[in-house]
C-alpha cells in the first residue's frame, strides 16, 4: 500500500464542514468539502484514525483506481487493470454498488455492478447477490469478511473505491434501546459540535429520548473514541498492521480526560430515560451523566449558564397531522421555560422543514436570537440545526 490513500469521508449533506475541521483537528492537512463528505490524503495510521474518532461522518471510503469508460467492455478493460490482491484478500467476499450520472453512457447501475462482478468473480473473489434496491445481501454469505466496491461514474470517468469502515460509523455498538424518532449517533454528535458548547459548561438535553445527545456529548468531553469498541473493514485488508493498529488503539484509550461540566438529559417518558439510562452504561459514561423523568414545563437548569442542545418534536415523526395545537402549546411552554430559566443560555436545536405562508418554523416561537443555521437530513427529511442564545428580549410569539 502506497504511502499516501485518497480518502473519502462520507457524511450527510450540511455536515461537511463539521466533519471537514474533525479531520483537521486529527493532524490532516487541507481537507476538501464536497457535497456528501470530504476528500483528504491521508497515511494508513491517519485512515485508521479517521475511522476511530470522527464523529460525524458515515464511513469512510479509499480512492483506488479512476479511468475513463463509454462502454462495458472498456469498463472491464479498466476494473481488469486493478491490483485487486493489493487491496482485497483472498477468500473475501465482494459487494458492489454503483451508482452513475445521466451524463455517462452507461447509466444503468445494476448492469454496471454486473459487469464489475464478472472481472471479480474472473479474480477469483466470491461476489455477494443484492436485489435491486436492497442494501444488504439476499444470499447467505460465507463466515469470512465482506469487501464492499464502490464504482461511481460520472461522464465517462469510472472512480472506484473501497469501504474502509463497513458497518456505519453511526454504530458505535452502545445504542440498542431506543425511543420515539431517535437521532442517530452521527447527527446528535454534529449538533453538539455545531452548537460550540465547550466541553466545560452545563448541557442539557429537555427532550433526551433515548439518550443520544447527551451521550455524545459526554463521549466528546471525555475524549473517548466513539469507535473504540467496533471493528472495521480494513482489519482484514492484506497490508493491515495489527500491531501498529493496537498501538494506535491503545493511544486513543490513554487519552481519556475527565468530564468537567454537568450533562443532562430530561424526557417525561419514563421508557426513554430507562432507555437513555442503559445506553449511556454500555456507552461507559454513566458516571457522568445524569438523566431525569421530568416534562419540559419541570426543566430545572444548573445554576451555571450552558447549552440546550436537543432535538424536540417537530411535527414530522411524532404527532403528525392534527398535531399543530400539541406542538404549539409544546413550544410555548417551552419557549417560557427558556425565558425564565435560561436567559443567556447558548441553544442548538433541530427544527423541521418550515411550513405555512409565511413559511415559519416551530422554533419561531421560541426567545432565541438565531445565529446559525445548518441545512441537513434526518431520517430522509430535511431539516436545521438552529444555533443562538436565549434572550429575553425577544418575544415568545403567542398567537395560534
Amino acid at each position: 500500500m502506497s504511502d499516501r490513500l485518497d480518502a473519502f469521508a462520507v457524511c450527510t449533506p450540511g455536515l461537511e464542514p463539521l466533519v471537514a475541521a474533525e479531520i483537521e483537528r486529527l493532524g490532516v492537512r487541507s481537507p476538501r468539502p464536497r457535497h456528501g463528505g470530504v476528500d483528504c490524503s491521508v497515511t494508513v495510521p491517519q485512515l485508521w484514525s479517521l475511522n476511530l474518532r470522527l464523529r460525524a461522518a458515515t464511513r469512510v471510503l479509499v480512492r483506488i483506481a479512476r479511468f475513463e469508460a463509454d462502454a462495458f467492455a472498456t469498463l472491464q478493460a479498466g476494473l481488469r487493470r486493478i491490483d485487486w490482491p493489493h487491496w482485497i484478500a483472498p477468500g473475501t467476499t465482494v459487494e458492489l454498488r454503483a451508482a452513475s450520472s445521466a451524463a455517462s453512457t452507461l447509466y444503468h447501475s445494476g448492469a454496471i455492478e454486473e459487469r464489475a462482478a464478472e472481472v471479480l468473480a474472473t479474480a477469483g473473489y466470491p461476489i455477494a447477490v443484492r436485489e435491486p434496491g436492497e442494501p444488504t445481501t439476499s444470499a447467505p454469505l460465507p463466515a469470512g469478511p465482506v469487501q464492499v466496491v464502490h464504482l461511481r461514474v460520472a461522464k465517462n470517468v469510472v472512480l472506484v473505491s473501497i469501504d474502509a469502515s463497513g458497518a456505519p460509523l453511526y454504530r458505535r455498538g452502545w445504542r440498542i434501546d431506543t425511543g420515539k424518532a431517535p437521532l442517530r449517533e452521527t447527527l446528535a454528535a454534529a449538533l453538539v459540535l455545531h452548537s460550540g458548547w465547550d466541553r466545560k459548561a452545563p448541557l442539557v438535553d429537555p427532550f433526551c429520548g433515548s439518550g443520544t445527545i447527551v451521550i455524545e456529548a459526554a463521549l466528546l468531553a471525555r475524549r473517548m473514541a466513539p469507535g473504540r469498541t467496533r471493528s472495521f473493514t480494513f482489519e482484514h485488508w492484506p497490508s493491515f498492521d495489527e500491531a501498529g493498529w493496537s498501538r494506535l488503539r491503545d493511544g486513543a484509550a490513554a487519552d481519556l480526560v475527565p468530564a468537567k461540566a454537568p450533562l443532562v438529559g430530561a424526557d417525561r417518558d419514563a421508557g426513554a430515560i430507562a432507555a437513555a439510562v442503559a445506553n449511556a452504561t454500555r456507552a461507559g459514561v454513566a458516571d457522568v451523566v445524569e438523566f431525569r423523568e421530568a416534562s419540559v414545563s419541570e426543566l430545572s437548569l444548573p445554576r451555571r449558564s450552558g447549552w440546550v442542545v436537543t432535538n424536540p418534536p417537530y411535527g414530522h415523526r411524532i404527532g403528525g397531522a392534527g398535531a399543530g395545537g400539541d406542538l404549539r402549546d409544546l413550544y410555548d411552554r417551552f419557549g417560557s421555560v427558556l425565558a425564565e430559566r435560561a436567559a443567556g443560555w447558548h441553544v442548538d436545536i433541530v427544527a423541521g422543514e418550515p411550513e405555512g405562508d409565511p413559511p415559519r418554523r416551530w422554533t419561531d416561537r421560541l426567545p432565541i436570537e438565531v445565529a446559525d443555521r445548518l441545512t441537513t437530513i434526518n431520517g430522509g427529511l430535511p431539516v436545521e440545526f438552529v444555533s443562538g442564545k436565549v434572550t429575553p428580549r425577544v418575544s415568545v410569539p403567542t398567537r395560534r
